[in-house]
C-alpha cells in the first residue's frame, strides 16, 4: 500500500532549519525541496524517464526566487 504525503506548506519551506546533513522535506508526486547544511534551499522533481525506466532528478532552483507555487 502506498504512503500518502502531507502537502508541504509555504510556510513549512520557509521555517526550514539547516541540520549537519542535507535532508529533504517531500510535497507528494516526487516534488522535494532539498535543504543544505550551509543554509541553501532547492527544488528538485524526481521522476522515472520513460524510455529507460531510469529515475531521475530536475532541478528548479533555489526556493527564494522560486515559490511553492510556481514549483
Amino acid at each position: 500500500m502506498a504512503r500518502t504525503t502531507k502537502p508541504l506548506t509555504n510556510t513549512e519551506a520557509k521555517q526550514a532549519k539547516p541540520k549537519a546533513k542535507v535532508y529533504t522535506l517531500s510535497d507528494g508526486g516526487g516534488l522535494q525541496l532539498r535543504i543544505k547544511p550551509n543554509g541553501s534551499k532547492l527544488w528538485l522533481l524526481d521522476y522515472i524517464r520513460p524510455n529507460t525506466k531510469k529515475r531521475t532528478s530536475l532541478s528548479f532552483g533555489s526556493f527564494p526566487e522560486i515559490s511553492l507555487a510556481e514549483a
